[in-house]
């Protein structure tokens, strides 16, 4: 077994965080240790021997986010046809995460990467536009802090999104853990195959999110508007609570909580804060307010930040 190299390790005495920026400068580890000197994974652990940010602990999504229905979007009076990497014949995710990434500065707690898609032969960008990207990670006794940004590259304004896509645990310390979490969502879209077909609706799905409710089994692959930028976790067993707090552009949520083969509860769950909502590039296109996409002009930058705060879950 060949094992990856490149791996960038920040780590103080409770928190450990490893990023790969041949990896599209995933997240291939995110620890927490216990009292008792233990360390378990908050996020999936990317195989030693992986390469593919699909399966890392956790993947930056830009310049768009999720999914883009049949690979084909509007924009400005201009169709734009994108490769599919779906069998629905969506693009899904973006582009940055598929790519390396440069490394540009870093300190035992903290690291800065650059994406420039100049830097890359214009097929190998699944977009039609320049861009770059640059993110940023800092560890603190009991934080993770995430900084991600999107530029306009290009001489021409440009329709953009950006987003993370965690893998959490449902289990941390103890196997008894029943994760619980809240959000503050104002509305999830209808859909069909995850594209959007109408405005968000205020439904028991979103009332349960409120109310701290253990995320039990629900099959959801959906996305939320009017998320107001804190999420919380509790694993109470492993006494561990975790906020996620996200800038106020990052006003949209997906949730996806697979399942296994045999219909039980897969071990992760993805809380996706994102900038923008599903195919939000032709909704844009179509006329809809609050897609969330945002457009810049050259050389304009859209900022985000995701904080992850652990503290007792007493």
């Amino acid at each position: 077994m060949q094992i990856r190299t490149g791996d960038i390790t920040l780590e103080l005495d409770h928190l450990k965080l490893v990023v790969n920026p041949q990896m599209g400068a995933s997240i291939v580890a995110l620890m927490i240790k216990n009292d008792s000197n233990r360390w378990t994974p908050v996020l999936r652990t990317s195989p030693s021997d992986s390469t593919n940010a699909s399966e890392a602990g956790s993947f930056v999504m830009a310049p768009w986010t999720n999914r883009i229905k049949d690979a084909r979007f509007g924009y400005a009076g201009v169709k734009h046809e994108l490769e599919s990497n779906m069998k629905d014949q969506s693009a899904i995710h973006g582009v940055a995460r598929d790519l390396p990434w440069t490394i540009t500065d870093r300190s035992p707690i903290s690291a800065r990467f650059v994406f420039d898609s100049r830097s890359f032969e214009q097929s190998t960008i699944n977009y039609p536009f320049k861009f770059g990207a640059v993110q940023r990670f800092e560890i603190g006794p009991r934080s993770v802090e995430i900084d991600l940004s999107v530029t306009n590259l290009d001489d021409r304004p440009i329709p953009v999104g950006c987003g993370h896509h965690p893998y959490i645990h449902r289990h941390l310390f103890s196997d008894s853990d029943n994760l619980r979490i809240k959000l503050d969502v104002s509305g999830r879209y209808p859909a069909q195959g995850c594209i959007p077909t109408g405005e968000p609706i205020d439904d028991e799905v979103c009332e349960r999110f409120r109310t701290n409710a253990p995320i039990a089994n629900p099959g959801l692959d959906d996305v939320f508007a009017g998320f107001a930028g804190l999420a919380e976790f509790e694993w109470a067993m492993s006494n561990i609570r975790m906020q996620m707090r996200c800038s106020e552009n990052l006003s949209h949520l997906v949730v996806y909580t697979p399942r296994d083969s045999d219909g039980s509860p897969s071990e992760f769950v993805c809380v996706e804060p994102v900038t923008m909502v599903n195919d939000g590039f032709n909704r844009l296109d179509a006329g809809h307010r609050e897609t969330g996409v945002t457009i810049l002009a050259p050389m304009e930058t859209l900022n985000t930040r995701m904080s992850l705060v652990f503290s007792s879950a007493e």
